[in-house]
């Protein structure tokens, strides 16, 4: 499997550096930078240095649907997918329109999260059975 480079983009710290810890020492991946809300990571430089982003949906300053909708706007192909504690307000329209290209829950991300990645990166989408629709 390639390597891929990664910015995590999440408001608490512990889940930031578990998720890292698992992309780069169990998945064999690379994680450029980290950020703390949606706000920092669109002024961050290393933003179009990274093959996925993951996102929370739900954080202070800026969430990940208005972040990732300033992304797409600077790159419209970049890769990112949604990270959530929130299964009853995952909405999948909402997801896809702000462009994500997958979902995972954080109860599930050791599970969802290498089945996402795989999907994402042949060009496809992955959204957990049970989001709304």
């Amino acid at each position: 499997m390639e390597s891929l480079r990664f910015i995590i983009v999440d408001d608490n710290q512990t889940f930031r550096n578990g998720i890292g810890f698992f992309l780069e020492n169990v998945m064999n991946h690379k994680v450029v930078d980290y950020a703390p809300d949606g706000q920092a990571f669109i002024e961050n430089s290393e933003i179009l240095q990274a093959d996925i982003i993951l996102m929370d949906v739900e954080m202070p300053k800026m969430n990940g649907i208005d972040a990732t909708r300033r992304l797409i706007e600077l790159n419209n192909h970049a890769l990112v997918i949604a990270v959530t504690n929130y299964e009853d307000k995952a909405y999948l329209s909402e997801l896809v329109g702000a462009g994500f290209k997958a979902c995972v829950f954080k109860s599930r991300i050791y599970d969802q999260l290498p089945k996402a990645i795989d999907q994402v990166k042949m060009g496809s989408y992955f959204f957990p059975e049970n989001i709304a629709v």
